[in-house]
């Protein structure tokens, strides 16, 4: 059984060791204990957290679960499910206004910029990273989503929005629902359209790479089936 709230010593308690140490120094768990504020019988805010940790596999997990499913929860309900999927949406706003003028240099760099623009974890979606001549970051937009398994691309769709936001060089990016970042034929094949194209109109092309959950795969820059 979990430990009350109330017998944990205050100095141990998340509230207090954020005062101490900042919220970069707690845990996911106190940090979601936080947002919830509250547990049930024997069952503290903290002990909740960890469970949703647990059942959605992470942060990323528990970010991206419908609010239905957050709210049936242990000890959770709707005005928590609420305040968390807040909280998570507000984390997700800022984390977009960051990358503006962000210099990027590789697909680790192209994959931080373009995750939290990503609005559909369930399906594919293809997003475009617009750079400067310095390669630095003027807007990231979402052209399309698709299925599960699926999201079509089309090389001409890509350069407009590059070119209508001032851009000289892109990185294009998309999503694989299923946790698996390698690359379709169809993905590779589409980089190949794109690359083509790009170059006759004048624009530099950095990279395709896909998303999956926490891992990346860069298609031009490291190969297909080469992971981040």
């Amino acid at each position: 059984m979990a430990v009350r709230m109330a017998e944990v010593p205050i100095d141990d308690r998340p509230r207090e060791r954020l005062a101490r140490m900042g919220p970069a120094g707690l845990s996911d768990a106190e940090l979601i204990a936080l947002v919830i504020r509250s547990g049930a019988a024997g069952c503290n805010a903290v002990h909740v957290a960890e469970e949703l940790l647990a059942g959605a596999g992470g942060l990323c997990g528990v970010a991206h679960t419908p609010l239905e499913s957050l709210a049936a929860g242990r000890a959770m309900g709707g005005a928590k499910a609420a305040a968390l999927a807040a909280a998570f949406e507000l984390g997700r706003r800022t984390a977009r206004e960051l990358p503006v003028s962000r210099v990027v240099r590789d697909a680790s760099d192209i994959a931080i910029v373009a995750r939290p623009f990503i609005r559909h974890p369930t399906r594919e979606e293809c997003l475009v990273v617009v750079l400067n001549r310095a390669h630095r970051v003027i807007k990231v937009e979402s052209l399309t989503v698709g299925t599960a398994v699926r999201c079509l691309v089309e090389p001409r769709d890509v350069l407009e929005v590059v070119l209508r936001c001032g851009g000289v060089a892109f990185a294009l990016v998309h999503t694989h629902p299923s946790g698996a970042p390698t690359p379709s034929a169809e993905d590779i094949a589409v980089t190949r359209r794109v690359q083509e194209s790009a170059s006759l109109v004048g624009l530099e092309f950095l990279d395709h790479v896909v998303v999956a959950d926490t891992k990346h795969t860069s298609i031009v820059a490291t190969g297909p089936g080469s992971q981040g």
